[in-house]
C-alpha cells in the first residue's frame, strides 16, 4: 500500500473570532494545494482514498488535492488525524483498508511527523512537515519494526526528494 501523507497548506490565523477548528486556507494556501495535487500525482499512482483531519483547513486542503486524484476517489473524516489523536490507533485504523492500494492522509503536526517516524522504526522522532508537503511511504503491512519505507517527499514549491537523508537530515 502506498501512503500519501499532506500537512494541511497554509491557513488564517486563530482569532477571538475565529476558533482553531473554523481556520481555513488562505488564498496562497489553496494556491499551493493545487500546485502540490498536480505534482503527487506526476510522482506517483493516483490516490482512491482520502482520510482527513475534520478539521476545516485539512478538509479543504484534501478536497482541492482529491479533484487531481482518480475519479473514484473517496474522501472521508477521522478523528484520528485530529491534532494530539493517537498515532498507534491511527496506524490500526489504516491497516484496516488492507486492500486499499493507495491511501492519502490529510492532517497536522506534529502528528503527521510522529506518525511517519513511528512508521520508518524511528520511535520516539519526528520528522517535520512544511505546510502542504507530501511523504509517500510503502507500507508493509506484515512487518512490525520498520512497516513503511520512504518513497519520497515533496516539499511546496520544489521538486521531488527521494532521498531520506536529503529531505530530513
Amino acid at each position: 500500500m502506498i501512503l500519501y501523507i499532506v500537512r494541511h497548506a497554509e491557513a488564517v490565523e486563530e482569532s477571538e473570532t475565529l476558533q482553531d477548528q473554523w481556520r481555513y486556507l488562505t488564498e496562497k494556501g489553496r494556491a499551493a494545494a493545487r500546485k502540490v495535487s498536480v505534482k503527487i500525482f506526476k510522482n506517483g499512482p493516483k490516490a482512491r482514498l482520502t482520510i482527513t483531519s475534520p478539521l476545516t483547513r485539512a478538509v479543504q486542503t484534501a478536497e482541492i488535492i482529491a479533484e487531481k486524484a482518480c475519479r473514484r476517489n473517496i474522501i472521508t473524516a477521522s478523528p484520528l488525524l485530529l491534532p494530539g489523536a493517537d498515532s498507534a490507533e491511527l496506524i490500526s485504523h489504516i491497516k484496516q483498508y488492507g486492500d486499499a492500494k493507495r491511501i492519502m492522509l490529510v492532517g497536522h503536526e506534529p502528528q503527521l511527523g510522529i506518525l511517519i517516524a513511528r512508521l520508518l522504526g524511528l520511535d520516539g522522532a519526528t520528522i517535520p512537515l512544511k505546510k502542504g508537503s507530501c511523504v509517500a511511504l510503502k507500507l508493509d503491512q506484515n512487518s512490525i519494526e520498520n512497516p513503511a519505507c520512504f518513497l519520497w517527499y515533496l516539499p511546496p514549491g520544489k521538486n521531488k526528494i527521494s532521498s531520506f537523508k536529503k529531505a530530513f537530515l
